[in-house]
Parts: structure tokens; sequence; C-alpha cells
């Protein structure tokens, strides 16, 4: 069973703590998280919030199986949010996601994961050709038609980020892969940590929450060809 922890704001600012006092306390800190779940959210579900990627980011160095799901906070640009997203799942073995509790905005970031797709990367240096740009999209979504990238990091379409709805009912659909009630996920240091599974082998975002390979949902147009469109970012 995947064990699911929310880690509220102050928490993550006392691991900042934890993890500025030396490689130890890193070392242990990052122990005690691979231990304590399979799964943490990162933020409250309520109110102001910051950028939990960079806490996201944080954990992921420092920690060895754990999946790492930041909630979206407030004035975070959808662009942003994937292009940060993309590039912590390439470093850290796909063990990341987006958590949230607005299926659209999720929905157009997963969107956006296929804008650039990972086999769009040619990478044959004899002819001088290192990605198939004609796969490089403007993804066209209809409830926002002003945002369309690309990203500039490629994304596994089949591997994508997972992406989280938090919300009290609801289900599964294109581009929301989990729903959660995020008041039901008990907050960390209030449940206890069952066993050590430090020496268990990492898995992806995918694999963590029991979900197969994502399917293709977004619709474009390449990105590089013609005049582009300038009323997109």
């Amino acid at each position: 069973m995947t064990r699911v922890l929310r880690v509220d704001d102050a928490t993550l600012a006392a691991f900042a703590v934890r993890s500025g006092a030396g490689r130890a306390s890193r070392a242990a800190l990052g122990a005690e998280l691979d231990a304590g779940a399979d799964v943490l959210l990162l933020g409250d579900l309520a109110g102001p919030g910051p950028d939990r990627t960079a806490a996201a980011g944080a954990l992921l160095a420092i920690t060895q199986r754990v999946v790492v799901v930041p909630i979206i906070g407030e004035r975070q640009h959808p662009i942003n949010l994937g292009r940060n997203i993309a590039t912590l799942s390439n470093l850290h073995g796909r063990r990341v996601g987006l958590a949230g509790t607005s299926a659209p905005e999720l929905a157009l970031i997963s969107r956006l994961f296929e804008s650039w797709p990972l086999d769009a990367m040619v990478g044959d240096s004899e002819a001088g050709v290192y990605v198939d740009d004609a796969r490089i999209v403007r993804i066209s979504d209809p409830e926002f038609p002003s945002i369309g990238g690309p990203l500039t990091v490629p994304v596994d379409v089949s591997d994508k980020p997972v992406t989280v709805l938090l919300s009290p009912s609801g289900s599964a659909s294109p581009g929301v892969d989990v729903v959660l009630s995020g008041d039901e996920v008990p907050v960390w240091g209030t449940a206890p940590v069952l066993g050590d599974d430090g020496d268990a082998d990492a898995v992806g975002a995918r694999a963590a929450f029991g979900l197969g390979a994502s399917a293709s949902i977004a619709s474009g147009t390449p990105a590089f060809a013609g005049s582009g469109r300038f009323d997109q970012v």
C-alpha cells in the first residue's frame, strides 16, 4: 500500500534548517524521509503558498526513493511549473509529480509536458541533426488559449510527471492521474514511521501511485513552422 503523507509549509521550513546544518544532518533527514513515506505532498492546503518546487528539488537531492509532489502555490505560471517539474523529473528518476486544486490547470500542464517529446532528440552528430524540431509543438488547450509553450525541457511522454487533483470528490480524467482528498492525507509528524525502506529500489512517481504509462492527450502545431504564434506564451 502506498503511504502518502503531507508536509506542511512550516515543516518544510524546518527541513531547510536541518539540511543547512551539514552533510550528516542532510543524510539523516534523507533517510528519515525515505523510511517515512512513499509519497510526500509538499505544502499547505489553503492560504498563500510559495514556490514549493524549490523545496521539492532540495528533498529529491537528499533522498533515494521517496516521491515528492509539490502543491501549486499562488501566482505560479503554468509554463514555469511545467519546466521546473520536467527538469526535476529528468534529474531524479521520475520521482516527482504536481498537485493542485484545479483540474483544468493540471491538464494544461500535462499537455505542456508533451510539447517537447523526449524521443524527438535525435543526436546524430554526423548528420548534424540533434533534434526533430517538427515534433516540438505549441499545444492547444481550449481553456487556456494564450498558453501553448513549448517547454524548453524534453519529457518522456509515456512517463510524464504525475498530476494529483486535491479534491474531496471527482475522478481521474485526461490530464489528471490521481484524485486525493487533501484533508484525509496524514500530515508528517502525526503518523508513525512504518519500517525502514531505505534499501528498497527507487521507483518513479507513476509506479508509486500504481499507474501505467501515461497517455498522450495534447494536440498542437509545430512550434517552428511558419510565422509561429505571437499570442501564446
